[in-house]
């Protein structure tokens, strides 16, 4: 066999050409699952040990490991090119990430809860006769995408599917894939998740439903990737995203729709929040007894951290990079809903101070909490996303002259918040102290909304449910906003605030 070989623990042994790293010789499910950056070396992801033949280290390994793990034979693997035979392990694991399709607004949850793939097993217990007619709802994220057949008239869940986007493996984040598909690979964006719905529809369809409608909630990225439209504008300053309306399209020759995004940073995804937030806050107000304030906060926290604050007649909204703590952890290991309150429990217990700075006991070797190692790295990651968001949430405040007794519910959306300590959230300041008491989980208002959406549009198809929305929200772009840097550095300390 010629070129280098490469012997993986656990993988076979494969042939490398001088020049290729270890990365490209594992099947496309494990790249998808190691790598985070499309092989741009930023995630630290694909770490590997070289039992044998550790070539010389890279400024990226460098980045990612100190030096006595290099001497030990730690590297990336997309960095790592191999110039003689060698033996690798793989030192990953996979990412404990949260799929939430709990729906905390609407409908009643199966005598028999299916979820999963339809299969044969699923088709002999459920049937087509015993529910009326159905639609789809999909929340179409950056990390995961959740699918559920619901029956119109109850608004019961018939059957769930959820999977991570199938786009990870051209990188975590949606900066990383817009330069991919900027680079020529705009097609394949779009095709991996098209067949991962069209196939999924198809399933249904096998079995014996015909949902009459599919809406889709997504962030204004994934809706232009999936559609097929250029992201160019989205990529750059001034940021301007000009194709915000409702798509109209089909899947699987299903009617389609995709929910109107707000801006090129708060997406169909918030819309559709909303939509499910803003009807509880109706129903609330209803049953209140005069208490309370005038506002309300939606927060959903993921890869992006999108926020709004709901007034009467104004909706105030902004989105904030969180990079990966929200949605995978910091520490790739660990639920960043976790995370929150590892940190909350380290800074109770002195070992680390309010800086974030690892008490000199803990500094060079981290310390373990229930099996996980915490590093200085992963407290810093946590500590610059909860920064942003607090900040995001204070500028939102101050834009309207609100003040935290002024707010009557916090709603926190998403697998992040559904996870949530409200308690440890505060105790970092990732959340106004005042407003703990304040603050529930709901869910996936990606669902919620969408069903809501699809509910009035199927009634009239020629008018927007979101357009009373949309004419209230007024969107701020952080970057433009000069008291948020000032807020930010106030909000790094792990403080209440």
């Amino acid at each position: 066999m010629e070129g280098i070989q490469v012997v993986i623990k656990g993988e076979g042994t494969f042939s490398l050409k001088r020049g290729e790293n270890v990365l490209s010789v594992l099947s496309e499910d494990k790249q998808e699952a190691m790598n985070g950056c499309a092989g741009n070396g930023t995630c630290g992801k694909c770490a590997v040990r070289f039992i044998m033949g550790a070539p010389l280290p890279t400024a990226t390994d460098r980045k990612f490991f100190s030096p006595s793990a290099l001497r030990e034979g730690y590297r990336l693997a997309c960095s790592a090119r191999p110039q003689q035979n060698c033996i690798v392990e793989f030192i990953f694991e996979e990412e404990k990430i949260e799929i939430v399709d709990q729906v905390a607004f609407k409908g009643e949850e199966p005598e028999e809860p299916l979820g999963g793939q339809m299969n044969s097993l699923v088709m002999v217990r459920v049937s087509p006769a015993d529910y009326g007619d159905t639609m789809v709802v999909v929340d179409l994220g950056t990390t995961t995408i959740v699918m559920q057949l619901v029956e119109i008239e109850t608004g019961r869940v018939i059957d769930t599917y959820k999977t991570l986007n199938p786009q990870r493996r051209f990188g975590a984040d949606v900066v990383t894939r817009m330069q991919k598909a900027l680079g020529g690979d705009e097609q394949l964006l779009a095709e991996c998740v098209q067949y991962c719905l069209d196939g999924e529809i198809n399933k249904w369809l096998y079995a014996g439903f015909s949902p009459e409608l599919i809406v889709v909630a997504g962030n204004t990225c994934m809706t232009y990737f999936y559609n097929e439209i250029d992201v160019t504008e989205l990529s750059k300053a001034p940021f301007e995203a000009t194709r915000l309306g409702r798509i109209e399209t089909d899947i699987a020759h299903i009617r389609t729709v995709f929910l109107p995004g707000l801006s090129a940073f708060v997406g169909g995804d918030i819309t559709a929040g909303l939509l499910a937030a803003i009807r509880k806050r109706r129903e609330e107000k209803s049953d209140a007894k005069g208490k309370g304030g005038k506002f309300s906060l939606f927060v959903d926290l993921g890869t992006n951290g999108e926020i709004a604050l709901i007034g009467e007649d104004k909706i105030w909204a902004t989105a904030t990079s969180a990079g990966p703590a929200f949605e995978g952890g910091a520490n790739a290991n660990t639920p960043g809903s976790d995370m929150v309150k590892i940190i909350a429990t380290l800074l109770s217990k002195n070992m680390i101070d309010e800086t974030g700075l690892f008490s000199e006991e803990f500094f060079n070797s981290g310390v373990t909490v229930d099996g996980v190692l915490i590093r200085q790295e992963d407290v810093r990651s946590v500590q610059v996303a909860k920064a942003a968001v607090y900040a995001g949430i204070r500028v939102l405040m101050d834009r309207a002259g609100v003040r935290a007794d002024q707010i009557e519910h916090v709603y926190l959306a998403g697998g992040f918040g559904y996870y949530l300590d409200v308690e440890s959230a505060c105790r970092i300041g990732l959340l106004p102290a005042q407003l703990e008491d304040k603050t529930v989980a709901v869910g996936n208002t990606s669902l919620a909304g969408s069903l809501d959406y699809g509910l009035q549009y199927r009634k009239n198809p020629f008018s927007d449910p979101a357009a009373d929305i949309i004419k209230k929200v007024e969107c701020i772009n952080l970057a433009q906003v000069y008291e948020f840097e000032k807020l930010y550095i106030d909000a790094m300390n792990l403080t209440k605030a």
